[in-house]
């Protein structure tokens, strides 16, 4: 039948009303699972395939979220916009996904998504303020990832960061250092680093890198093997990974040398050699908050959720050791 195929035939085939498939296709009125499957059956059977200028002339609706980051090198981001790429499926909503770089770039992208090209945007960008996001977004609805107002998501990332000083203290580490991941605050400093100060003070040990990846790991491990630092808490899996395969390359005893925790607990976390110990965060219940907030935006009909804290938890595996098992400078 190809492209001759209509909202109709596929309604009429099911012995549903136009509505029904309308509505599974769109995403726009809540349909049951076990019909939205009979309705994408019958669509894939009968060849349908929806003109796209005709659908948004008659729904007003694009089908599609525009998302906004900085960067996909850290897997944190690349397992987030997964899960909410998943998420959006259920209200058959799929993503535009846009790397910005610099944040000038993403002023730009976010500029070109308010032409109307999508229904809604999600800005991950952690140096664009939210109020600043939405002015560029011209009217099309917007949040900010983890700094909407509406039902605000919060993740206490110095909760996470004392709990995981106080598994490297009860180990006997007290020289512990701080790879600060500074655009975890947004325009303010890595809320991490405000807690890991508050516990040392000007006694601590920050080490800062450019970029939050593994490169940037290695580039800082040569100053923090150097220092009398026996634990690290890293900003993230990537740069704890990079640091990893510093002291590997050059025969440091590992973790006996330097306790290493990471952050976001990506799936990098489990693949380094020692698995690293990491701070958790549960992409899925994140991910599943976000697109509800960013959908009500788009549709005041969906439900808003109620507000969600989050603690991030510490995953424990082998690339801590007690402070009593540790040497001195290999």
């Amino acid at each position: 039948m190809g492209n001759s195929v209509t909202i109709a035939d596929v309604a009429n085939h099911l012995g549903v009303s136009k509505s029904t498939v309308s509505h599974a296709l769109s995403g726009k009125r809540r349909i049951s699972s076990a019909v939205k499957r009979q309705v994408l059956e019958a669509v894939r059977e009968l060849g349908y395939r929806p003109n796209f200028a005709a659908r948004v002339m008659n729904t007003h609706r694009t089908g599609l979220v525009g998302v906004v980051v900085d960067s996909l090198n850290n897997p944190h981001t690349t397992a987030l916009l997964e899960e909410l790429g998943r998420e959006l499926a259920r209200y058959s909503m799929q993503m535009v996904l846009c790397s910005a770089g610099e944040v000038e770039n993403g002023r730009l992208l976010l500029s070109k998504f308010s032409n109307g090209m999508v229904d809604g945007i999600l800005n991950n960008l952690p140096g664009l303020a939210e109020g600043e996001a939405r002015e560029l977004a011209h009217g099309v609805p917007l949040i900010t990832y983890l700094r909407h107002r509406e039902a605000p998501l919060t993740i206490d990332f110095a909760a996470g960061t004392r709990q995981a000083l106080d598994y490297l203290a009860g180990l006997g580490h007290r020289r512990i250092a701080m790879i600060p991941a500074e655009r975890r605050g947004g325009a303010g400093e890595d809320p991490c680093l405000i807690a890991y100060r508050e516990q040392f003070g000007d006694s601590g040990l920050v080490f800062r890198t450019p970029a939050a990846t593994l490169q940037a790991g290695l580039e800082v491990a040569e100053a923090l093997f150097a220092s009398d630092a026996t634990a690290v808490l890293a900003g993230n899996d990537a740069v704890a990974s990079g640091l990893l395969q510093w002291a590997i390359a050059r025969n440091y005893p590992l973790p006996e040398r330097m306790s290493v925790i990471g952050h976001d607990d990506s799936p990098l976390a489990s693949l380094t050699f020692p698995s690293l110990t990491s701070l958790r965060l549960p992409i899925d219940a994140i991910a599943a908050h976000t697109v509800k907030v960013l959908m009500h935006a788009i549709d005041r009909e969906q439900p808003v959720p109620e507000p969600l804290t989050i603690v991030p938890e510490l995953i424990v595996r082998n690339s801590c050791a007690a402070r009593t098992q540790a040497g001195g400078k290999v």
